[in-house]
């Protein structure tokens, strides 16, 4: 079943073109973004 969460992330990411900018951009550390992006 498919997170929409995690595709925020995977979008964030995408837009952003870096994991920094995703992070930056939903408010979360970076690790957080690697974490469920890589689920």
């Amino acid at each position: 079943m498919i997170d929409w969460d995690d595709v925020r992330y995977f979008l964030a990411v995408a837009r952003g073109g870096s994991v920094r900018a995703a992070a930056e951009r939903l408010g979360v550390n970076h690790s957080t973004v690697l974490r469920r992006i890589a689920q």
